[in-house]
């Protein structure tokens, strides 16, 4: 810690054999969720994008956003808090992981077919760039710090399997509370944000059951997760599984 100039500069390096390296990660992913979500909200255009935070996309890269840029620090510099840490980066991995998984399964086929057909300008270099920003280099660099450099793997336990669903599931109980009294969103022309979530043209019944297969992908995925890095811990021992310490 340090004062230059009247700013105050707080450096923390966790405990850990790739602590400088979490560091270098951790720096770069709070700059690319920054630069993504700033140029996804036409910061650059000098206009701002209503139902903004309607879209997971946003909300997900938000959260990483914060997470990096103002909770880590007081985290690992906190003896108290520091066993928060495991279940926390968790989370936020497998959360902003299903970002790219949606997008790249579910959405993009649709997106770039679109983008075809479009003019190669300076908005088509943007938009394309800020997809990949906010739908592919967030969420992959998010996966190589909690490899490398997130602590405390063996902690992980079958609630953290299922708790990070929280997170889609409160950005889904918000969306449907939301929508009847929101109005339309500008770029969809109804009020859900997402294809397979737009009750008005699908119907409840089957909005709900691509819900209940959602989470139980995310439940499945966050069981499948857990279960390796505890088969890896009892196969290899936490000093030799690299990529587990």
């Amino acid at each position: 810690m340090s004062l230059r100039g009247g700013v105050l500069v707080v450096v923390v390096i966790p405990d850990e054999p790739f602590g400088r390296l979490g560091a270098v990660l951790s720096a770069l992913i709070a700059a690319a969720s920054l630069i993504g979500l700033t140029v996804h909200r036409d910061f650059y255009a000098g206009r701002r994008r209503k139902n903004f935070f309607c879209y997971y996309t946003n909300v997900s890269n938000l959260l990483v956003l914060v997470y990096f840029a103002l909770l880590a620090p007081r985290l690992y510099a906190s003896v108290r808090l520091r066993t928060l840490i495991p279940h926390a980066e968790f989370s936020l991995m497998m959360s902003i992981m299903l970002t790219f998984m949606v997008f790249h399964c579910l959405l993009s086929p649709a997106i770039y077919r679109e983008m075809r057909g479009a003019p190669r300008d300076r908005d088509f270099a943007i938009v394309f760039t800020d997809n990949l920003i906010i739908h592919y280099l967030v969420p992959w660099l998010v996966m190589l710090y909690w490899l490398l450099c997130a602590p405390g793997k063996r902690m992980l336990g079958l609630a953290d399997a299922l708790l990070w669903t929280l997170v889609p599931l409160g950005y889904l109980g918000c969306i449907f509370l939301s929508a009847p009294i929101r109005g339309n969103i500008e770029e969809t022309g109804s009020p859900y944000p997402y294809p397979f979530l737009n009750v008005r043209a699908l119907g409840a019944k089957r909005v709900a059951g691509i819900c209940v297969l959602l989470f139980g992908a995310c439940a499945v995925a966050g069981l499948a997760v857990v279960a390796l890095t505890q088969l890896s811990f009892a196969v290899f021992g936490g000093g030799h599984a690299l990529l587990l310490i």
